[in-house]
């Protein structure tokens, strides 16, 4: 039997409709028309839009055949198509499946059947052309029997009675005369339309031909109006079998959703509504009815425990400390009291005052009894004892009038304090005993701290501050004696002095050596940051051109003394290396010379000289000639900057351009000299000859370190 929740969940799904029929009959082509016509608008009132991109894409292959003339293919696999349905403000959700037309065949077990089994609405589809083949025609209704019998087996109710239509394809293949549908229906398919009067509610037959596209209006307008006959009477069922609120909810939901316009959809929300307000008058008076039940119920239990208590109370009247226990458990298990009896808990609070000054009392005078007791007891622990007394005395401050009690706190005293000075006397010898015997300083400390701390006030108190400062004077020399002997044996282990600096002051923040300790460490910093930079600065002396180790270095120093006093030369190098790495021009000026006489030719007056450099394989110049001399002047500049990148190699010519230009001079940088461009920063020389260059290539000066 199909119960209340099952019908919702069959009333929210999307509806699935059953396209039944055998291969050939064209349920493909019926429904490829079908979107065909109704998304062109060629179907009044009627809209049928691919709900997903697997339908669009299934649909527009099989539109595309028909278009090109060609016939489909026999469907070989089952495809779910979706589709939105819009008919008169409704919007319907359908789920279709085609399939391959020989599973339904009698006696065959496929899924379709299943699928055709669980369908909201089943389009019947017979192919008209066929009428007249008594076998075939009798095969056809025999399938359909089949179909009509799988549904009342599942569910032999009313509710198995879902809508149903005859739909005859290739109409365009009947007798023109043949106009009445439901006379052809009734003279050719018997069988068919005794089961749809029996089992079918509402029943159509239709003609259609998808070939002309003509009767494809009827069978969808159709389709919207039993779908919506169909879930006004599921939900009319499920209202009627009471379903809980949430169910109820979701299926109004629901329908409004697929009929916003329709009248029943009005009456369910309404029905709804007083089917909440229902609810909540109903829950109301069954909160009331719960509410007044607990008050009773409160006010009684309130009443039966003051009772109870005022019982115990005189049970125990010599006994005020277990009656006032009584009343304040009463008090903790009864919160409700002061709503119940409020005159009562106004007594109730002064007799509870007065039974807690009675067990006070009580209290006081069984304590005290008990500490004269033990006060004349000679065995007992003086100590323990005095401590029992202080704890009565902050409890009982009252007390401290009676002059009984001044009197037991002097015997009390005494005795604690000739005890404590003995246990301070034998602490005190074995203090000596381990001083006698060397023992460790840090312990020696702690024993001393000990004593000081449990035994103040007693006679050796005084011996024992003049051991402790005597102790800690000894171990303040020991650690700064270990962190100079540890910088001695290791000058630039410079972490690990500063720790043992370090420690020494964390141990004697003020101790003698202090400023010792406080200028070691700064001077500990200042030669860590010396050494570190002289490792940058004799790096980059001996090898200039190894860019990669000097930027390791700098960031390196950089990083370990963020505030050193190298961190403007280090930034610099840092810079400079950038710098050359990449190639980048230079103004060289070509100042002057010296040369020797033999570099002229005979029979001259001197030689006629320009120069000319070559950098990395580009030439400059030559410069201007200077004639007969051998100190020219030139102060040229070179009219092209020099365009040069660390490793770049140099190469100065001189030429003598008396009589037939040589080249007198050539001086070329070293092999594998990373910066060669020095060569014209300063003064170039080979043999006795020389040349003074001026250009604005600097490497950075890093200072001297002492």
């Amino acid at each position: 039997m199909t119960t209340p929740r099952d019908l919702a969940e069959r009333l929210c799904r999307p509806q699935r409709i059953g396209l039944f029929g055998h291969r050939g009959v064209g349920k493909t082509t019926l429904l490829t028309v079908l979107y065909r016509e109704a998304v062109g608008g060629r179907l009044p009132g009627l809209r049928l839009a691919a709900a997903d991109a697997r339908t669009a894409d299934y649909l527009s292959d099989k539109i595309l055949q028909l278009e090109s003339g060609q016939a489909l293919p026999a469907t070989l696999a089952e495809t779910d198509l979706r589709f939105h349905l819009y008919h008169d403000g409704t919007r319907l959700d359908l789920l279709f499946k085609d399939y391959q037309g020989e599973h339904v065949e009698v006696g065959r077990a496929e899924p379709v059947r299943d699928f055709l089994r669980d369908c909201d609405a089943v389009w019947l589809c017979l192919d008209a052309g066929a009428l007249a083949d008594s076998a075939a025609r009798l095969r056809r209704e025999q399938e359909v029997e089949q179909l009509v019998e799988d549904t009342l087996t599942a569910e032999p109710s009313p509710a198995a009675h879902r809508p149903t239509a005859l739909v005859l394809t290739k109409a365009d293949l009947l007798d023109p005369r043949s106009a009445d549908v439901e006379a052809l229906a009734a003279k050719h398919l018997g069988m068919t339309r005794h089961a749809l009067a029996h089992h079918a509610s509402p029943s159509a037959t239709f003609a259609v031909s998808s070939l002309r596209g003509e009767g494809l209006h009827a069978p969808l307008a159709w389709l919207a109006e039993a779908l919506r006959i169909q879930d006004e009477e599921r939900l009319e069922s499920i209202f009627s079998a009471g379903a809980d609120a949430a169910v109820l909810t979701r299926c109004v939901a629901c329908f409004a959703a697929r009929y916003p316009d329709a009248p029943a959809t009005k009456r369910f929300r309404a029905r709804l509504a007083g089917l909440r307000r229902a609810r909540v008058r109903r829950r109301g008076l069954i909160g009331t009815g719960v509410a007044a039940c607990l008050v009773l119920a409160l006010a009684a239990y309130d009443v039966l425990g003051r009772q109870g208590a005022a019982r115990f109370e005189a049970d125990n009247d010599n006994d005020p400390s277990a009656a006032l226990a009584r009343w304040e458990q009463y008090q903790t298990w009864h919160p409700t009291r002061g709503l119940f009896l409020p005159g009562a808990t106004r007594a109730e609070g002064e007799r509870l005052r007065a039974l807690a000054e009675a067990a006070r009392q009580s209290q006081r005078d069984a304590r005290l009894a008990e500490l004269r007791r033990e006060a004349g007891d000679p065995d007992a622990d003086s100590e323990a004892v005095w401590s029992h007394f202080q704890a009565f005395r902050r409890d009982h401050p009252e007390a401290n009038v009676d002059a009984d009690l001044r009197q037991l706190r002097e015997t009390l005293k005494g005795r604690r304090d000739a005890q404590l000075a003995a246990r301070g006397r034998q602490v005190h010898d074995a203090l000596v005993s381990a001083e006698q015997e060397k023992a460790d300083l840090p312990d020696l400390l702690a024993k001393s701290d000990a004593f000081l701390r449990e035994f103040a006030g007693t006679p050796h108190e005084a011996d024992v501050r003049r051991r402790r400062e005597a102790y800690l004077a000894r171990l303040e020399e020991r650690d700064v004696e270990a962190a100079r002997n540890y910088s001695a044996r290791n000058p630039l282990n410079f972490q690990t002095r500063r720790e043992h600096y370090q420690h020494y002051l964390d141990r004697h923040p003020d101790g003698a050596f202090r400023r010792e300790a406080e200028d070691a460490l700064k001077a500990i910093e200042n030669d860590w940051d010396k050494h570190d930079f002289r490792a940058v600065r004799d790096h980059f002396l001996a090898k200039p051109g190894d860019t990669a180790e000097l930027v390791a270095r700098c960031r390196g120093y950089l990083a370990a003394h963020p505030q050193g006093q190298f961190t403007a030369p280090a930034n610099e190098l840092l810079r400079w290396t950038e710098q050359v790495t990449a190639p980048r021009d230079y103004k060289v000026v070509l100042q002057s010379g010296q040369f020797e006489k033999k570099i002229a030719r005979f029979f001259s007056r001197g030689p006629d000289l320009s120069v000319e450099v070559e950098v990395a394989g580009v030439r400059y110049g030559p410069s201007p000639v200077i004639a007969n001399r051998y100190d020219p002047d030139w102060n040229y500049e070179f009219s092209r900057p020099v365009r040069w990148k660390l490793g770049d190699p140099v190469v100065i010519r001189v030429t003598d351009h008396d009589w037939k230009d040589r080249v007198v001079v050539e001086i070329a940088s070293p092999d594998g000299d990373p910066l060669a461009l020095r060569l014209l920063s300063g003064e170039a020389s080979s043999g006795a000859n020389r040349l003074t260059f001026a250009s604005d290539f600097a490497p950075p000066a890093l200072p001297k370190i002492e």
